[in-house]
């Protein structure tokens, strides 16, 4: 995926204190073009100062037209969003840790120039972002933090840009959604934050189709992104095994829409709307039992297992983060080691399914902690 970057740019403290000195020494001027014509001065020393004070005038203001503009960056390619403030400080983070992205405003007052994460102009939208870094990765350091970053938002490179942070933040459940994903029909009732927009069917062009479609493999790929993040890191998949169990029935009913939207995707645009349209609704239900998979998964832990195995998953994910923070291979392969027997255990006895990505995971740091 090409990166995309939204620019926006703002007058800096300079620029606003020039205008306002060239404004002062325009008046200077004709104030003393006043005063001097009132003496009865000379008309060559008239002239002189009122043209010296023009000059200096001119000279002020072309010191602040001169002078390079503030710009607020926002770029977003396949997995990564840089953002700040180009002068002072760019930041990057995973699109995996973006927590939370609303567009408000327009501001009411340019704050970009005092720096921090506030990057508003005038007059603008901007959008809110939120990271959370430990949605990426739960054994990260760091907190949650919020940007505000203002855009352009009619400006295609805007547009396309909020689209893709909109892709990639998690869908916002409701507190009853919430509560009926305990339901076996939960998945019916979630409404999916996609659901209602345009259709690839009610495209007014076929390049319109084509966008639509495009959409929704980005939709796709982000809930096959967050679902990966469950198999192939193992702290996850002990501290929320029902995300990833097949046995339990929001796993199924994700792997079900999983397996529909799978089917029904092309590498391009299929050129048949009726093939596109039905694709982009199976990714819509898609998404929809991904949210409720999640959340529920979440919600329980590990509560829908027996006391006893609840204990050993518990043991593990202690292992395995102490494994993780070590820096002794040797004590790193013991407890890896230990990690990947009490999970084969509990598949071997049926009490737990994890995906064949955790196990070869679990394999793969063992075998490279006792190769170091």
């Amino acid at each position: 995926m090409l990166p995309v970057t939204c620019r926006t740019e703002y007058v800096t403290p300079r620029h606003i204190r020039s205008a306002q000195a060239a404004l002062i020494m325009m008046l200077v001027a004709i104030v003393a073009l006043v005063l001097l014509n009132a003496l009865g001065m000379p008309g060559a020393v008239i002239a002189a100062v009122v043209a010296g004070l023009v000059s200096l005038t001119a000279a002020i203001a072309a010191y602040g037209r001169l002078g390079e503009r503030g710009a607020i960056l926002l770029t977003v390619d396949e997995d990564t969003c840089y953002l700040g403030d180009e002068n002072r400080q760019l930041v990057s983070f995973p699109l995996a840790s973006l927590a939370a992205v609303s567009l408000e405003g327009p501001a009411e007052a340019t704050t970009a120039s005092s720096g921090g994460r506030r990057l508003r102009v005038a007059g603008t939208k901007y959008l809110v972002v939120t990271v959370d870094p430990h949605r990426a990765d739960p054994l990260a350091s760091g907190v949650e933090e919020t940007w505000e970053i203002a855009v352009v938002h009619t400006d295609p490179a805007a547009a396309e840009v909020i689209s893709r942070l909109h892709a990639h933040a998690p869908a916002k459940v409701s507190e009853r959604a919430a509560k009926v994903a305990a339901t076996p029909r939960a998945a019916a009732d979630v409404p999916d934050r996609g659901a209602g927009g345009p259709r690839v069917a009610d495209a007014g062009s076929e390049d319109a189709a084509r966008r639509l479609w495009e959409e929704a493999t980005r939709r796709h790929d982000a809930v096959l992104g967050d679902y990966a993040a469950y198999e192939l890191d193992p702290a996850l998949m002990l501290r929320y095994p029902a995300v990833t169990d097949v046995s339990v029935e929001e796993t199924q009913n994700f792997h079900l829409a999983l397996d529909e939207a799978t089917a029904l995707r092309t590498d391009d645009y299929p050129g048949d709307r009726g093939r596109a349209d039905a694709y982009q609704q199976s990714v819509a239900r898609l998404r929809r039992a991904w949210t409720v998979c999640e959340t529920r998964g979440r919600k329980v832990g590990v509560g829908y297992l027996d006391p006893a195995d609840q204990q050993d998953l518990d043991t593990a994910l202690k292992l395995y983060r102490h494994a993780a923070g070590s820096d002794v291979p040797s004590e790193q392969a013991t407890y890896f080691g230990r990690v990947r027997d009490i999970v084969t255990r509990l598949a071997d006895r049926g009490a737990l399914n994890p995906p064949s990505a955790t196990l070869a995971e679990l394999e793969s740091v063992t075998r490279k902690a006792l190769e170091a």
